[in-house]
């Protein structure tokens, strides 16, 4: 049979409610409705509905930036737009130019390109903020007044979250310890003062004494103080200075019996309460026996609350002294003691602690070869540590919402920055160096679940962003713009982004009705291939690029199975098996050999697995980390783990070893 299916009253009929639901939601006027209307009447064949309703959202409620805007879609951007002008981040102007080409819009399409980029610019309070950063600066001497003139003029005119990140990178933010580049007063006045401490000891004579001094007081930054006094001797900490001790009163330690001796009183006299009041009622005594209860009444409660908190301060005070029970110490001489080598677990060091539970975190080496942390948690913060000794360095702050997703890179020029992203439907991006922001990428999607950044084939960097659901966009991180906004590309639990040999981007991504993985074209979102074997759906991903150029990626499931697939062949290498449990998280790095390893995780620490990745072969390492969240960096001596601490606020450290 050939030619077009042909259809029935009830293929038109559907196609009239669309177009009613279209006219009743403002996306067609009534002219156009009746056009399209002639048409679908009209129509004998499945083709000639097309032209009537391909730009209108059907009964499955699809949606695309193709589609014809809604009215009440078209007033949430005025709103925003009005807000905009609101808060400084758009003039009279050009407040007028978008909102005349909003009434003038037709599909989704043209409304993101009018209100997508809102975000990126700078508003009102933005710039007060950079310009209390620099007025306090100038306070703390690390600007002259010359240069705040030119800075507080240059953050009036900027127009973009960008540009004024630029112009305050060097200064420190408002919150939390000072790592400006810029030399302040406190820190000249502190050069001068090992400088008379160096005179007192002999070791500088006056003249050249007076040469540094002025030299101190010329410096603007920072490293010049250091060069100035870094061959003096470092002045001796000062001794801690105490407060004498009080004498304070005895007091009587809290006790269980006491309490409870409460309590029983005050049932007790509860029921003898309750029968004199009997009999003073019975005996025509109202009046008195109503003042007995009131009496009693509020003596019954006062014994209450004195019993309940009595029994929980002497539960406390005992719990505390259960803690203080010091265990004699091990003897001074060795003693050997028969170790399973299976029971031996590697030590931990354990970053700080966010207030809230740990969700994401990533790793990088800055370019001056220190290694950094960074986490996100429950606490709306990001916080970067150093790993060399476990310090704190930065919180990047400005989320509110859970920091459920965190990455790092190194930009072209050489800037290491981090990308946050958060349910608040953000996502920001900031410089490791001294956690300043640098700005946002624009047009986020909400529930934002998790970020990766890529370098691609051109050596452009970019962040890619999923909502562990359906949609993935692509930012440019050198202009903040976006590239892609991938709408409708399946169903999807996990993704992660890599590039093909012949240099397309591209997201493998974990079907989760089909078990299989998908790997689509980032700048089409149109499938390339699948990848077929797992039989439950799987719950970790990740890519890595072996010595001789071939990308791989490593997926975990719920079949209790591992997976190493080839993207470039399009096949399977290895399937590893033997897990007791699912595994959670998954991360690929390298030994310092060059040996890819694949390292996986469940909710048992004695689970974590190492597999080299060229062959599939398990290797006799062992990790103590567990959870949902892993993370890895490959330093030129040895290779450190992270992932979640016994305390699941805070990160811990590893060596892979």
């Amino acid at each position: 049979m050939t030619g077009e299916v042909r259809i029935g009253d009830e293929a038109r009929a559907a196609a009239t409610r669309t177009l009613d639901t279209a006219l009743r939601e403002g996306r067609l006027d009534l002219a156009e409705y009746e056009r399209r209307l002639v048409v679908v009447q009209a129509a004998r064949v499945r083709k000639d509905l097309a032209p009537a309703v391909a730009d209108l959202p059907g009964a499955s409620g699809r949606t695309g930036p193709g589609l014809r805007i809604s009215a009440a879609d078209r007033e949430r951007a005025l709103v925003r737009l009005a807000g905009a002008l609101t808060d400084g981040r758009l003039d009279a102007r050009a407040y007028a130019d978008a909102e005349n080409l909003l009434n003038r819009a037709v599909t989704y399409a043209d409304v993101d390109a009018v209100v997508g980029n809102l975000d990126a610019k700078a508003s009102h309070t933005e710039r007060d903020q950079a310009v209390a950063r620099i007025e306090a600066a100038v306070a703390g001497g690390l600007l002259d007044p010359a240069e705040q003139h030119d800075r507080v003029a240059a953050v009036r005119r900027a127009a973009t979250d960008a540009q004024l990140a630029a112009l305050v990178a060097d200064l420190p933010a408002a919150a939390g310890p000072s790592r400006s580049p810029r030399a302040s007063h406190a820190d000249r006045e502190a050069a001068v003062a090992q400088l008379h401490e160096a005179v007192e000891a002999g070791v500088l004579d006056l003249p050249e004494f007076d040469e540094r001094v002025r030299a101190v007081y010329a410096a603007r930054l920072s490293d010049e103080l250091t060069r100035l006094v870094a061959d003096l001797p470092r002045p001796e900490p000062a001794p801690p200075t105490g407060t004498p001790p009080v004498d304070l009163p005895v007091r009587k330690p809290p006790s269980f019996a006491a309490g409870m001796a409460a309590a029983v009183g005050a049932a007790i006299g509860t029921f003898v309460v309750i029968g004199v009041v009997i009999v003073l009622g019975s005996s025509g005594l109202a009046v008195p026996a109503v003042v007995v209860a009131a009496v009693w009444a509020v003596v019954f409660v006062a014994l209450v609350v004195w019993a309940k908190r009595t029994t929980t301060a002497a539960i406390a005070a005992e719990g505390a002294a259960n803690a203080d029970i010091r265990f004699p110490p091990f003897p001074a001489e060795p003693t050997w003691v028969d170790v399973d080598p299976a029971e031996w677990r590697p030590a931990q060091r354990v970053l700080g602690r966010h207030k809230g539970d740990l969700r994401s975190i990533a790793a990088l080496v800055l370019p001056g070869g220190a290694p950094v942390a960074i986490t996100g948690g429950r606490d709306n913060t990001a916080r970067v540590w150093d790993l060399s000794d476990g310090s704190w360095r930065h919180t990047l702050d400005g989320h509110t919402h859970d920091v459920t997703g965190v990455a790092a890179m190194v930009l072209p020029d050489g800037v290491p920055v981090a990308v946050t992203v958060s349910p608040d439907r953000t996502a920001r991006v900031w410089d490791l160096r001294d956690g300043s922001p640098r700005g946002t990428l624009p047009g986020l999607a909400e529930d934002a679940a998790a970020v990766r950044c890529l370098s691609l084939a051109d050596g452009s960097p970019i962040a890619v962003v999923h909502n562990g659901c359906t949609r993935i966009q692509t930012w440019d991180l050198r202009n903040h713009a976006k590239r892609h906004d991938l709408r409708e590309i399946g169903m999807f639990d996990v993704a992660v982004p890599a590039v093909l040999p012949d240099g397309t981007p591209v997201a493998v991504v974990a079907d989760w009705e089909n078990h299989h993985l998908r790997v689509v074209d980032l700048a089409n979102g149109k499938p390339r291939f699948r990848l077929t074997g797992h039989t439950q759906p799987v719950t970790a991903l990740d890519t890595a690029v072996l010595a001789d150029g071939t990308p791989i990626v490593v997926s975990a499931g719920r079949d209790k199975t591992v997976r190493i697939w080839d993207l470039h062949r399009r096949t399977l290498r290895r399937t590893i098996t033997g897990s007791v449990d699912p595994k959670e998280a998954l991360v690929c790095t390298a030994l310092p050999d060059g040996t890819p390893v694949a390292v996986a995780c469940d909710w048992d620490p004695e689970s974590t697995t190492v597999w080299e990745l060229r062959d599939g072969s398990e290797l006799p390492f062992r990790s103590a980390l567990w959870g949902n969240v892993l993370g890895a960096v490959a330093l030129p001596d040895r290779t450190l783990l992270l992932g979640l601490s016994e305390d699941p606020r805070a990160a811990a450290v590893q060596e892979l070893s």
